[in-house]
């Protein structure tokens, strides 16, 4: 039998971060649905499973940024949003 204390830290995280293009370009090229499977599948032949996906919150700093970027790529490109994608596998046995 496994006590509550043993069982808590059987598994390790990891996070990741996903980010995207804006702009133009990110809107005809990219494909968030595609990057999102691509970083899944590659973590999964690594053993790790997703526990969660967290979306980015930025802040008024990056939107001013990301603006300024937008105006000078005459709206080609800019930052993109992006996420958090938490992983967790079991820990290995000691």
């Amino acid at each position: 039998m496994m006590s509550v204390s043993e069982g808590a830290m059987s598994k390790l995280n990891k996070v990741e971060r996903l980010s995207y293009s804006g702009g133009l370009l990110g809107l005809i090229f990219a494909s968030s649905r595609g990057k999102l499977d691509a970083k899944v599948k590659e973590m999964n032949e690594d053993g790790w499973n997703v526990h969660f996906i967290h979306p980015d919150q930025p802040n008024l700093l990056i939107w001013i940024l990301r603006i300024l970027i937008l105006i000078i790529t005459f709206g080609l490109w800019t930052i993109g949003n992006s996420e958090l994608l938490v992983f967790e596998k079991e820990k290995p046995s000691q």
